[in-house]
């Protein structure tokens, strides 16, 4: 599982980025003939899909497919474990989601990153180191419940997110 998540980091960091074989080779430190062959595997599997231009095959994410969709949410679960960590330590009993682009599966190379906090208190995090190690903007939306928020459009994003920690619940 590890192995496909850094095999498609490349579709999960931009998925509306093209890339040919050539350049996925580069980006992955392997041969081009690997790379073709990762490459098609993930097509056969629906992770990807395939475009041909003139005689350059490129590939893109299947942001259609809900098991990329999955995968995507869980390299950003990942990717966000130290803040996770830190929100748990700083809160009481928080819960927190990722919502917006990321979560589903249609993040552009600078898309930010929306985080939704679940907690009776408020505290100052310094995001500053986990934004420049990302390299994206990290936006946290606080909220005491689900029923505080009162922009139903926003919540109702939120609920449709990832849960990265925590349970969200209805009153």
């Amino acid at each position: 599982m590890l192995k496909i998540i850094n095999n498609l980091k490349p579709f999960f960091e931009d998925c509306y980025r093209l890339i040919n074989v050539r350049e996925y080779s580069r980006l992955r430190k392997i041969s081009p003939p690997t790379a073709s062959k990762i490459l098609k595997e993930y097509c056969k599997l629906g992770f990807l899909e395939q475009e041909k231009d003139r005689n350059y095959h490129f590939f893109k994410a299947n942001i259609s497919s809900r098991d990329f969709i999955d995968l995507s949410r869980i390299y950003w679960r990942k990717k966000l474990e130290s803040l996770q960590t830190e929100l748990q330590k700083k809160l009481m009993s928080p819960s927190a989601a990722l919502f917006g682009s990321l979560s589903k599966a249609e993040a552009k190379i600078n898309s930010d990153m929306d985080i939704a906090i679940f907690s009776v208190e408020r505290k100052e995090i310094n995001l500053k180191p986990y934004e420049e190690k990302l390299n994206r903007k990290i936006s946290l939306y606080w909220f005491k419940s689900i029923e505080s928020g009162d922009n139903h459009f926003l919540m109702n994003n939120i609920i449709n997110g990832y849960v990265l920690f925590g349970t969200l619940r209805l009153k």
